[in-house]
Formats: structure tokens, C-alpha cells, sequence
């Protein structure tokens, strides 16, 4: 892997590995497609799907079967490209990546640690959501600019397609994958293993639809479908930060036109039909029975239990709270007690990690993705806002997932910061690329 330090290194050199033959060119063609099929097919073949076939996620099984098959072939997918390609770094990709490594040095560290003095720790999703998540991001870095885009648009089709199954299958009242919980009222699951996780991949994308080349109307459809999808699923929480994400990305976007007042009058009808049409949606969403769960207001039961595991602190001593505790036993306290289960992954972080591990374990997460966000559009921030304040309402932070290597591959599929012809980096509205 070259990097600044090596003779070979360009500080001006293109973000992609060079293409010495129309061999390399084939192989990294292939390459791409098969990373946005393996990608696709990791959001798509969720837990209790595996659970059919595999304890991925319920108790009991080998370490071996608690990691995706999708990682599985990322990783090797990774491995081959790497003895197959040179791989070129330039010095903005050096700053991309370095928060990926120092987010596994942590993670290696506070394991470590935990071993060290004899603390178990569960290492199952650190090392599928986190580890593996860095290195799969790493990949993308491998390939040129424009496969990148691909791959994004891979996973905003896919969203889209989530968030328009998820409409039909409230409307007809069936789900197509199997869901092991029961709820008082149907909420569709689509692709996903949860509702909530409908609301969750929304959010967190739903801005980058408009980094896409797609023409604008279909923009629109998808930007319509997906909140819409969101709502229909139930996910109040990523409903409400969907819907949020949308119009303010919208207010930073550049309007058309050769003077100010052009692109005033494109602006002032942009939101005028929004003014028109959301109504009308919003109509349609509650005649199909999609705000059913706003009805009884934001805080129900499920949102209550959301809040009251936090009286765990009140239960354990400073020393549990500053140095970390028995996670398994904190969990089984608050099941008795509470008869919930812990889906806070702030809880996990602390008892896991101890206070002090857990900000410095949160504050390398934050590092990474608002360092990827600061080399994209400047409305990739509001996509990392939305995803971490719906992350931070559930425990999807703390779990095998692949939320956060969607964000990522995201801010890279669509980084604006690359360099144009002269080796100057400058960061580019998205449409401008």
C-alpha cells in the first residue's frame, strides 16, 4: 500500500488504484459489481431470515456463525483486491482513512483491556460492525471514482425499494420475510429485520438521494417514496428526522438559473410545491393508516421503556457506572425489574466499557463519521444528524449491523472533495461533480 511516504506516492494523483491494462480494468469492473451485490445482499438478508438457517443472532452457535456471509465475502472480496491491485492512496484519502484505523485501534485497545483484568465482553458486534465495517470502507478507496457512485447508487436503490415494499406491505397487511415479534398493531418490516430499522436507513440516506445524477423527477419520486416508506413502517422517531432531513437539505440546495432571481423564482417554486403536495401526502399517509402510531402521541409504551432503562444508573454503583460491569448482569437487572429489554446502546456502551471507555469509544465513532461528512457535500452532516440522533433512540449503534458501513460507503460513494485536473482539492456541491 503506497502512501505519502513512498517514491511511487503523487499528492495529485487520482483516488483510485491506476489502471496498468485492460485486465486491471475487467477485473475492477467485476470487482464493483460484485462488492454492490454483496453490500445489497447484506441489508437485504436480515437476522431472522439467517435465524432460519443459523443461530446469526439468536443464543448458542459458533463465533464463526455470528458474522454475515455478505462480510464474509466483503472481507475476502478485500483481501483479493488487495494482491491483485496496487493500491495509491492520495493525501485526502490518507485523512479518510485514519479515523477508520484509529476507530479499530480503540476498539482493539478497550477489548484488550477488558480481557486483561478479566471483564467478558462481547466482541461479536465490534468486530462485524466496526472492524469489519473500517476494512470493507477501506475497499472503496481501491476503486475509481466513478464505481464508488455505483456502489451508492446500489444501496439508494435499494432504499428506495425497502421504502416502497414497506408502503405495500401496510397497505395489503402482509409481511414477505418472516418477523419473529408480536405487535399490537402490523408494521411493516420490507427487506429489513425491523420496523425500526426502516426508519433508521432512511434517515441516515435519505440526503444522499440528492448527490445522485438521476434526473430530477425521479429524485423527487425517490425522496417522496422513501418518507413516505418511513412513515408507513411506523418508525416515529425516523419518520420525523426523514421528513426533517429532506427539507433542510433542500434549503441548502443550489437552485438553477442564470441570475439571482432565476434561481429565486426555482427556489420559491421548489417549496411552493412542496407546500401543496406534502399536504397531500400527509392526507393519503393518514387514510392509509400510516401516522396510526403519532395518534396516541410521541410517547407511548415502546418510547417509554426507551426511557426508563436509563433508572439502571440509579441501581448500580459509581464504580459499575465509571468502570464498566457485568453487561450480562445489568441486562438480566433490568429484565427483572422492568421486564424490558436493554435497547439503549448508550446503557451497553457504559456497562461494556466503562464511562471513561465509552466517550473515548463514541468520540472515535463521531470522529470517523464526521470526518467522511467533511468530505462530501456539506448536507452529508445532516444525513450523519438524522442516522445518529434515530440511532441513539434504540440500540442499533450496539449490535451486529450494517447501518454504519452504510454511512460510510455512502460519504465515499459521494465524496466531493476529489481532486480535478490541476491536483487542487475543492469540494463541490453535489450535481456539480
Amino acid at each position: 500500500m503506497a502512501l505519502d511516504a513512498s517514491p511511487r506516492y503523487s499528492p495529485h494523483a487520482l483516488p483510485a488504484a491506476p489502471l496498468t491494462d485492460a485486465a486491471d480494468a475487467r477485473f475492477i469492473a467485476g470487482a464493483s459489481w460484485v462488492f454492490a451485490g454483496l453490500m445489497v445482499l447484506r441489508l437485504t438478508l436480515s437476522d431472522p431470515l439467517l435465524n432460519q438457517f443459523f443461530p446469526y443472532s439468536d443464543e448458542g452457535g459458533s463465533l464463526v456463525q455470528k458474522i454475515h456471509p455478505a462480510t464474509y465475502g466483503m472481507l475476502f472480496l478485500f483481501f483479493v483486491m488487495l494482491a491483485r491491485l496496487r493500491f495509491t492512496l492520495n493525501r485526502m484519502e490518507v485523512r479518510l482513512i485514519t479515523p477508520m484505523a484509529a476507530m479499530i485501534a480503540v476498539i482493539l485497545l478497550l477489548v484488550g483491556f477488558l480481557t486483561a483484568i478479566g471483564r467478558s465482553v462481547s466482541i461479536g458486534y465490534l468486530l462485524e460492525t466496526y472492524i469489519a465495517g473500517c476494512l470493507i470502507s477501506v475497499m472503496m478507496f481501491m476503486l475509481p471514482v466513478e464505481r464508488r457512485r455505483m456502489i451508492g447508487d446500489a444501496i439508494l436503490i435499494y432504499i428506495v425499494v425497502n421504502a416502497a415494499l414497506a408502503i405495500v406491505e401496510k397497505v395489503m397487511g402482509v409481511r414477505l420475510l418472516p418477523y419473529p415479534y408480536e405487535e399490537l398493531s402490523f408494521r411493516p418490516t420490507a427487506l429489513t429485520s425491523h420496523p425500526l430499522v426502516i426508519g433508521l436507513i432512511n434517515a441516515g440516506s435519505v440526503v444522499f438521494l440528492l448527490a445522485t445524477r438521476w434526473p430530477g423527477v425521479v429524485k423527487a419520486v425517490a425522496l417522496a417514496t422513501v418518507v413516505m416508506g418511513t412513515f408507513a413502517a411506523g418508525a416515529r422517531t425516523g419518520a420525523i428526522f426523514s421528513a426533517a432531513a429532506v427539507l433542510l437539505a433542500l434549503t441548502m440546495t443550489d437552485m438553477p438559473g442564470r441570475d439571482a432571481g432565476a434561481r429565486l423564482r426555482a427556489r420559491a417554486l421548489l417549496f411552493g410545491s412542496i407546500a401543496f403536495i406534502g399536504p397531500l401526502l400527509l392526507l393519503a399517509a393518514g387514510l392509509a393508516g400510516f401516522l396510526e402510531r403519532f395518534e396516541g402521541g410521541y410517547i407511548d409504551e415502546n418510547a417509554q421503556a426507551r426511557i426508563d432503562v436509563y433508572k439502571v444508573f440509579d441501581w448500580v454503583s459509581w464504580g459499575d457506572i465509571l468502570f464498566g460491569s457485568d453487561i450480562v448482569a445489568i441486562k438480566k437487572l433490568v429484565f427483572d425489574k422492568l421486564g424490558i429489554l436493554v435497547e439503549s446502546s448508550i446503557v451497553v456502551f457504559v456497562f461494556q466499557f466503562g464511562l471513561f471507555g465509552a466517550l473515548l469509544f463514541a468520540g472515535a465513532l463521531l470522529w470517523l463519521l464526521l470526518r467522511l461528512a467533511a468530505g462530501s457535500d456539506r448536507r452529508a452532516f445532516i444525513g450523519v444528524g438524522a442516522f445518529l440522533m434515530v440511532a441513539m433512540s434504540n440500540d442499533a449503534l450496539s449490535g451486529k449491523h450494517c447501518y454504519i458501513l452504510m454511512m460510510m460507503l455512502l460519504m465515499i460513494a459521494y465524496r466531493t472533495d476529489i481532486p480535478d485536473a490541476s491536483g487542487r482539492f475543492r469540494r463541490r456541491p453535489w450535481g456539480a461533480q
